[in-house]
């Protein structure tokens, strides 16, 4: 008869690691960059736009008087948005913080707090970066809704709380719904750069927030030289700091009317499926200077009295998203 073997042994210890690791590690780039502005004191925010005059080339006669006068507010309109409050929450038994003994994790409740933070964050970049979301007034049925970045950057924009007058609309030029493998830096990236600067006269720093498709096809498309054949040959470039090296990706592109960074987004368009696109196609051109978060309520945890069930607690915020002026924003959004 065989001796003692290990996989008969009765009562060994579980070798389980003192480890808690999350593989999920996407970021919040969009509302990490926005800036943090006035407090809201309404439900319902508003802000002021306007534009100049036309310029005039048609002169004055010498020593004619004055007959008619300008209406300097006549461009004047008025631009608004809801606060939206966003909510996680947890609840944890008595046992499961109390007694049990979870590797890696030295409170069940403290994870909570910690994970649900994130996770709100999380909520509130996907909520800003939605495609077509309009604003909704609370009725006590339905929750107030923030208009979403990619209905502000559209060729009506948002129709609640006010609508966005055509004159400050985001221009069809600026737009491009071409597919993404299509799309080339002269007839779309250039042109939209051209676009925004005929209409707001902005030649500056912009921000491209790019799904991973999208983000794809900006490093193909300046990584080629058009051949006469019709075809393209592939460019690489090579760095011997620090060892050999290929390079094949493009951060910045710098065109004849401004400079895109791009930055890549894993919560851009949680609403876009258009002609077969997902989220991972769309693409949000910023001036991150017109960009705003309304915050009321900074996200921060709040713990309910234990009544006997174990601990509970919530995080929450409450804010909401202002585009200054839509024109001189861009997107690509497929429609095919």
């Amino acid at each position: 008869m065989p001796g003692l073997t290990e996989p008969n042994q009765v009562s060994k210890r579980e070798d389980l690691a003192d480890l808690y690791s999350i593989a999920d590690m996407k970021e919040t780039p969009f509302t990490t960059r926005l800036r943090k502005s006035k407090k809201p004191t309404n439900s319902e925010y508003d802000w002021t736009v306007d534009a100049y005059a036309t310029a005039k080339v048609t002169g004055t006669v010498d020593g004619s008087d004055v007959a008619d006068y300008e209406n300097h507010a006549a461009n004047r309109a008025r631009l608004g948005n809801y606060i939206q409050i966003f909510r996680r929450t947890a609840k944890v038994s008595r046992l499961a913080e109390h007694v049990s003994v979870v590797a890696g994790v030295p409170s069940e409740i403290g994870l909570a707090s910690a994970k649900k933070l994130v996770e709100l964050k999380r909520d509130v970049e996907a909520t800003f970066l939605q495609n077509g979301v309009n604003g909704q007034l609370d009725t006590g049925a339905v929750p107030y809704l923030t208009a979403s970045l990619g209905k502000w950057i559209d060729t009506t924009g948002p129709t609640i709380p006010k609508t966005v007058p055509a004159a400050f609309a985001t221009p069809t030029a600026q737009i491009i719904t071409t597919a993404t493998a299509s799309l080339t830096e002269d007839a779309h990236v250039q042109a939209m750069l051209q676009a925004v600067y005929d209409n707001t006269g902005m030649n500056g720093e912009f921000v491209l927030f790019a799904g991973s498709t999208l983000r794809r096809r900006f490093t193909d498309m300046t990584r080629t030289i058009a051949n006469t054949n019709s075809t393209a040959t592939k460019v690489r470039m090579f760095s011997s700091e620090n060892g050999p090296k290929v390079s094949s990706t493009t951060t910045i592109f710098q065109g004849d009317y401004g400079t895109i960074e791009i930055v890549s987004s894993n919560f851009i368009g949680a609403d876009y499926t258009t002609g077969g696109n997902t989220g991972k196609n769309l693409g949000y051109l910023c001036d991150m200077d017109k960009l705003h978060m309304r915050s009321n309520k900074t996200p921060g945890r709040e713990s309910f009295d234990d009544t006997g069930g174990g601990p509970r607690i919530m995080i929450e915020a409450v804010c909401g998203l202002q585009v200054d002026n839509p024109l001189g924003l861009g997107a690509f959004k497929p429609a095919s």
